[in-house]
């Protein structure tokens, strides 16, 4: 008999399709134990009606509201951009009596500050991605007081014990209200007590935008929460699980059910939509009105128990370094990832050169152009209203408003004054601006990330069409970087957003997404929650083209749309832009190149410009090879062999048995080729191996270490040795032949017969 469901933290799962799941759940439930008191607990949720509808469905309820607000004391610094002095700053604080959490926004800066603040010994990093041990670990050690200060991303947000929190630090912008809220409440987690927060500002935009945030914390404007209505590929997994619950089912029931909750408006033409396409791949039967299980459905619900996206993880693993250097979805693999493809990851540009055994291998790339998928995975998009708030700083200059630190209001005018001496427009919440760079066009606007994705993309499309050229899109919460050919400059870009009409704009914007990586990606990943791809289908055999032929004009196609438009972009507000410039309310203006325009987006992505990434990538080259190893057999007396690494064979190896200089550089699989050569009769196999082990002594009696190296690289043998040392490349050019050589054999070498 239940009498009581308590959902903790219901912000957490109310805005996501988990928090649609749940409200079915909750339905279903009451089917067997009648009605329930359902209680909420959150500390963060700016619309409390909507998320207590979303619990309770049609029914009656009542909200208890306890301000969090004036419990909160929280200070904005302004560190500068340099990382040294910012870690400075940060260990100054953490000298301060008590224990400290420092959140930060991505694994990599968790990284990042560990490793500066490593020598310190009273800090750990704690972050999802780090195994439950360690997290484990940390936890307790910071209960006990052995360390002071745990870095952290989200993964300490929600409410695991660690004892007592003396004060929060934010490093970098929260990005969101309701996320500093959560994060700055960890410190004197008690009733009554006040929470301590400092935010450290890095940039000009990060600084106002913390200003804004800050506020607004202060002022309990925490932002809505917005549950997903309609959810196609949430209604699949409930009808597949209550038809294995009940065996079979009218259709009228699960209507009843389904209409009970507040997410599903009309469930009907949703119902009869989704049941079609879940018979097509075997989920459940049709018989006139009765929905009847089948064994795949049970199977199907092992795998997809929850609606988080259960992906498995790609490793990428960088050629140049040997080493692995992140994990991709597999569905953005699926969508998007062939052999030559470049995309963006940890900040850098990768090309593809081969998918095989369940991983991607990779080199670092230089400048493409053409729409470049970025694989952030830990985005935490900055909403409008802060984005616009921001802009409203730009435009008053009322600063003091916002803070009193001396060294923020100082920095945030000065800024603005150097704009002002370079005769740059300053963009705001009323003035968009247009700049051209030499890679195309930046459209300055303070609309945050999801309505710049959503004005992005139109405008994309709209050029893309018009010119017959790809587009490349890079973006922010204040601008949106157009990658252009060198003939399309800022006015044409102002002339087609002038003419561009708001209600066209979802239309477009579809017709955008169809070629997209985005798209194919969020298709894969609504597939399989409607059983199309079994959750552990090898993604190296998925054809892309037939999926996408396969879902044309099906509910699995409109639930990847309304999905993207309405979580990933919102088009609606993208649409009041377009709107509010009609109306005059918005200005568009063509300046030149500005700081602003320059900032933030482009500083952000830590891309290594192309003349460095090349260095970067030679010497990481260099240094593998210099630590690889390698067997140093003599083929005059065939008495002496010696393993050690590149780097310390002298310039001409020497036998010290013979005295002779006919060494063969072996690399250490290879031993038992150099067994063979003390045999008197040898088959005609094993003189064809001799043969090749006296030309590889042959190139390093003649070119020393040199033919070592090369010798020593990944698929060069003494064919590929001669023609790179032939070329009398030295120094980096030498080095580039090697990679040349590494590259031809990793694309071509499943092709050897």
């Amino acid at each position: 008999h239940v009498r009581f469901v308590i959902i903790d933290e219901i912000h957490e799962l109310a805005g996501s399709k988990r928090g649609t799941q749940l409200a079915v759940a909750l339905e279903r439930l009451h089917v067997y134990a009648g009605e329930f008191q359902r209680i909420g607990l959150s500390a963060t949720v700016g619309n409390p009606e909507d998320i207590a509808r979303f619990m309770c469905g049609k029914r009656p309820f009542s909200i208890v509201q306890v301000p969090v607000a004036k419990n909160l004391q929280i200070d904005v610094r302004y560190v500068g951009d340099d990382f040294k002095h910012q870690t400075d700053v940060l260990s100054r604080m953490l000298k301060r009596e008590g224990s400290t959490l420092v959140f930060v926004n991505t694994r990599v800066t968790a990284e990042a500050l560990g490793h500066a603040l490593f020598e310190r010994g009273d800090v750990e990093v704690h972050h999802g991605s780090l195994s439950k041990e360690v997290r484990i670990d940390a936890e307790e050690r910071f209960k006990k007081g052995e360390i002071r200060t745990l870095i952290c991303t989200s993964s300490m947000e929600l409410g695991i014990d660690i004892g007592r929190v003396d004060h929060v630090v934010q490093f970098g912008s929260p990005r969101e209200v309701a996320r500093l809220v959560q994060r700055v409440g960890r410190a004197g987690h008690q009733l009554n007590t006040v929470s301590r927060g400092t935010i450290l500002a890095t940039g000009f935009d990060d600084l106002l935008e913390s200003l804004v945030i800050a506020k607004k914390a202060r002022a309990n404007e925490l932002e809505d929460v917005v549950a997903e209505q309609n959810a196609a590929d949430v209604l699949a997994n409930q009808v597949a699980a209550i038809a294995v619950e009940y065996g079979e089912i009218e259709r009228g029931k699960i209507v009843e059910i389904l209409s009970r909750t507040s997410l599903f408006g009309d469930p009907g033409p949703l119902l009869e939509d989704v049941s079609r396409q879940m018979e097509e791949h075997r989920l459940i039967r049709l018989d006139g009105s009765r929905i009847i299980t089948t064994a795949r459905a049970r199977r199907y619900l092992a795998g997809n128990l929850s609606m988080i996206h259960d992906e498995r993880k790609v490793p990428v693993f960088d050629m140049v370094s040997r080493r692995t250097v992140g994990t991709l979805d597999e569905s953005f693999v699926v969508g998007w990832v062939h052999t030559g493809a470049v995309f963006i990851t940890k900040g850098q540009l990768w090309r593809v050169l081969e998918i095989a055994d369940g991983r991607l291998t990779v080199e670092p790339a230089r400048k493409v152009t053409g729409e470049l998928p970025s694989w952030e995975g830990e985005q935490i998009p900055v909403p409008f209203s802060v984005a616009r708030e921001a802009g409203g700083i730009r435009r008053t200059r009322k600063i003091t408003d916002y803070t009193c630190d001396a060294d923020s209001t100082k920095f945030a005018e000065k800024f603005l004054v150097e704009m002002d001496k370079n005769r740059s427009l300053i963009p705001t919440d009323r003035l968009i601006t247009l700049e051209n760079i030499d890679d195309g066009v930046v459209c300055n606007v303070c609309a945050g990330h999801k309505a710049n994705e959503a004005l992005g993309r139109v405008l994309s499309v709209l050029i893309s069409a018009r010119y017959g050229t790809t587009v490349g899109l890079e973006l922010d919460a204040y601008r949106i970087l157009l990658r252009l050919p060198f003939d399309i400059r800022s006015a044409d870009v102002r002339d087609l957003l002038l003419s561009l009409d708001p209600a066209h704009m979802p239309g477009i914007i579809r017709l955008a997404l169809k070629r997209t990586a985005l798209f194919k990606w969020k298709l894969v990943q609504i597939a399989k929650k409607f059983g199309a791809i079994d959750p552990d289908a090898d993604y190296e055999k998925i054809s892309i083209h037939r999926l996408l032929e396969f879902f044309d004009n099906t509910i699995v196609q409109q639930e990847a749309y309304r999905e993207l438009l309405t979580g990933y972009m919102d088009i609606d507000t993208a649409s009041s832009i377009v709107q509010l410039i009609k109306e005059g309310e918005i200005s568009v203006a063509l300046g030149p190149h500005s700081l602003i325009g320059a900032g933030g987006l482009l500083s952000s992505r830590d891309q290594i410009p192309p003349p460095t990434a090349d260095q970067a990538v030679l010497s990481t080259l260099r240094r593998r090879l210099d630590q690889d190893d390698v067997l140093l057999c003599c083929m005059n007396c065939r008495d002496w062999k010696s393993k050690t690494v590149v780097s310390r064979i002298p310039d001409h190896p020497q036998c010290p048995k013979c005295g002779a200089r006919l060494i063969a550089a072996l690399k250490p699989y290879e031993e038992d080729s150099y067994t063979l050569m003390k045999k008197a009769r040898k088959t005609a196999e094993e003189r064809a191996v001799e043969q090749r082990l006296m030309k590889n002594a042959n190139i390093v009696l003649s070119s020393g270490k040199k033919a070592v190296i090369a010798l020593s690289a990944r698929g060069v043998g003494p064919e590929n040795a001669s023609r790179i040392l032939a070329t009398l490349a030295d120094g980096d050019g030498f080095y580039r032949e090697i990679l040349k050589a590494e590259r031809n054999f990793i694309q071509t070498h499943r092709y050897w017969s």
